[in-house]
């Protein structure tokens, strides 16, 4: 134990690491109260000293919740204080990252059950956070279903106010209930997990005032964005009725997105206090997405089968309408991801949302290219080419940074390689996986026969750089496969990714 206390830095890192948490972190699940964080931590440098403190479960806690801010600070920080750093400490931010969630772990698995209270369970929602971000999913939902069982055992889920709790500490436990609540959901139907947290609690949002700016009382908390989804999340799951139809859900989640704050809402967004306060452009950009993404997750089942159906099976005016939906939904989610992305690059890449968004929205567009036998089908298809493109551009920038790139990456190319393009879609394609960028307009796609695949025009490495042999190598592996793209491994994505709700059973051989 000692030991593994020992793993956090001399003081001046810890505060540093601590500062860019609530800077660069916190916002993104808004668990914790920055003032009284810092009372805490003040008072836990000045007692951890003492050997009956540091022993004792309230210390271990501490420290262990310590250890989890600086592991995750550590994921996401500038440039600038990653030279300091290992300058100064004499390894790598990705290796001390892991050596303080290692250190974690092991203070982690002194607590007893139920024992550290809400300071236990904030760690323990920090190590999901710290393996999410690692792109170790099976691990973080397991973290998280330790974090949830800790919350029940001191009665988060219950939202009482029992002798001796202050209605300020029953908000800090809220907000941990809100975050932990609105991310089992998503992992639920993103990931395919069974539920954690089991529908009828009765935890009311926290108290978003208690960080409203004094100067701006207009700007939400930083913990505000979380309600909003949690709202999504209660809707869908628990309160929606039982006879609504996925068209009934679509609309409740567009509603959800025109209620949005000023400084969230999608059209025309209040952006004065952006630069005053940089995790309002995240949160809005976050924000977008989930509402999209949902609209796509509602959508997804309905949509693919019906590009090539027959009169019969669906009115031809039903079939148009439902496939133009689904494509404007999915170039709106698109063209936020990239966004997201132009926003977080390179100093938070491994926020969860900036690749999986985008690839598993192209993977959607692929497929229903892929559906498009006739190459008619499809609306907007020169747009949906670029969209494409433009997640492979971030799949490709992303290599280096997160392990989940490699896998997207190999799994778009491997898409891609199958789809029919005409000569100018091929070139659409090609500018936006160089560049994320493109001039639809001025591209002719009229009176152009289709080609047999997209190989030839995309002449760009993994790396990035442009391939003086005018061929991409990854993709000319994928071509080489015997069976088409049975031989895809999904890697860290392999039975999390809803792969067949892609339909794609005939490409290739088999897609098992």
């Amino acid at each position: 134990v000692l030991q593994a206390t020992r793993a956090l830095p001399p003081r001046p890192y810890t505060d540093i690491l601590v500062q860019n948490f609530f800077d660069r972190v916190n916002y993104h699940y808004g668990i914790l109260h920055q003032p009284s964080f810092v009372t805490a931590y003040t008072e836990w440098w000045s007692q951890r000293r003492e050997p009956r403190y540091s022993r004792s479960i309230s210390g271990i806690a501490m420290a262990c919740l310590l250890l989890r801010i600086c592991a995750n600070s550590t994921q996401f920080i500038s440039s600038t204080t990653k030279f300091q750093l290992e300058s100064d400490l004499g390894d790598s931010v990705e290796s001390i990252s892991r050596d303080y969630h290692a250190a974690a772990d092991i203070l982690s698995d002194v607590l007893p059950a139920g024992a550290g209270g809400l300071v236990n369970a904030q760690q323990l929602f920090l190590g999901a956070t710290w393996l999410k971000a690692e792109a170790e999913f099976v691990k973080a939902w397991h973290q998280l279903a330790a974090c949830v069982r800790q919350g029940q055992e001191i009665g988060i889920h219950l939202d009482d106010l029992p002798g001796g709790m202050t209605v300020f500490e029953r908000d800090l436990r809220r907000r941990l209930w809100c975050a932990a609540y609105t991310w089992d959901k998503f992992m639920a139907v993103t990931f395919h997990r069974p539920p954690i947290i089991q529908p009828g609690d009765s935890v009311q949002p926290p108290n978003q005032s208690l960080d409203n700016s004094a100067t701006n009382p207009e700007i939400p908390s930083p913990s505000a964005a979380k309600v909003f989804e949690n709202q999504l999340a209660r809707y869908l799951v628990e309160s929606a009725p039982a006879t609504n139809t996925h068209v009934d859900m679509l609309a409740f989640a567009e509603r959800w997105m025109l209620s949005l704050p000023p400084v969230f809402r999608v059209a025309d967004p209040d952006r004065q206090w952006d630069a005053e306060y940089p995790w309002l452009a995240f949160q809005r950009l976050q924000l977008h997405s989930v509402g999209y993404m949902t609209q796509l997750i509602l959508l997804r089942p309905h949509i693919v089968s019906q590009v090539n159906a027959t009169h019969d099976e669906q009115p031809e005016t039903d079939r148009s309408r439902s496939v133009h939906h689904a494509v404007d939904i999915s170039l709106k989610a698109m063209a936020v991801s990239k966004e997201f992305f132009d926003l977080c690059f390179p100093e938070a890449a491994k926020y969860f949302m900036v690749s999986f968004c985008p690839f598993d929205n192209a993977a959607l567009l692929c497929s229903l290219l892929l559906h498009d036998t006739e190459g008619n089908k499809v609306p907007r298809r020169l747009e949906v080419v670029a969209a494409i493109g433009t997640a492979l551009y971030v799949s490709r920038c992303l290599r280096g940074y997160t392990k989940m790139s490699d896998v997207t990456w190999s799994i778009l190319t491997a898409l891609i390689s199958h789809i029919n393009f005409q000569p100018a879609e091929k070139d659409v394609l090609d500018e936006a996986a160089r560049s994320g960028k493109t001039r639809i307009n001025s591209v002719n796609t009229t009176q152009v026969e289709p080609e047999t695949s997209s190989s030839e025009n995309l002449n760009f490495m993994p790396n990035g750089q442009p391939s003086t042999s005018g061929q991409f190598d990854l993709l000319d592996a994928y071509l080489a496969m015997e069976n088409g793209i049975q031989g895809i491994d999904l890697g860290i994505l392999d039975g999390l990714w809803d792969w067949q709700s892609l339909q794609l059973d005939f490409v290739g051989d088999s897609l098992d």
